[in-house]
């Protein structure tokens, strides 16, 4: 939800990991009026990465907001604003999507594609190498929503057939949402 007369703006950060980098951040945010209003955040292959959104009443450049952040050390930041009105909030029933297989490339791309042919949004993706050097395991966890008015058997089925023609194996599990 948006509210009337704050500007939004997309921040992302990617820094060697190091210990603080969040408090860092945040501090600047804090000093400078703003609110973090959504963000997510990972270490990858030793990297941090941090997508935040944030909102502010004050009248800011994108130049002027990444410039906030010069007194910290070896850090990528990119500044965007954002439509606030444009924000929407995702609906549809939520699954959890985990694929396990040999590393090899096109399973981010087959799953995600079968998934847009279906109009399922995924909203939360992570992937991981694990396993021995020699025996590698690739791992995805995708969150998606699904329109409530699908039948599971139309989309999970034709999906687990494609994890099987990719050499993969498929977990899908509905998350059981509670309204306060």
């Amino acid at each position: 939800m948006t509210e009337k007369g704050k500007k939004y703006f997309a921040l992302t950060f990617v820094s060697k990991d190091r210990y603080g980098i969040v408090a860092d951040v945040s501090k600047v945010l804090y000093d400078n009026g703003f609110n973090l209003e959504d963000s997510s955040s990972t270490l990858l292959r030793g990297f941090f990465s941090m997508i935040l959104i944030v909102a502010t009443k004050e009248d800011h450049t994108e130049e002027e907001i990444k410039s906030m952040f010069d007194s910290i050390e070896d850090i990528s930041i990119s500044v965007r604003k954002m439509n606030g009105s444009d924000a929407t909030i995702a609906e549809g029933l939520s699954y959890v999507v985990s694929v396990y297989g040999s590393d090899k490339p096109g399973i981010v791309y087959k799953v995600t594609d079968y998934l847009r042919s279906k109009n399922i949004n995924v909203i939360d993706l992570q992937t991981k190498v694990a396993g021995k050097e020699n025996k590698p395991i690739y791992i995805m966890i995708l969150e998606i929503l699904v329109p409530e008015n699908y039948q599971e058997e139309e989309w999970t089925v034709p999906l687990k057939a494609l994890s099987d023609q990719i050499g993969t194996d498929i977990h899908i599990r509905q998350i059981e949402t509670y309204e306060f």
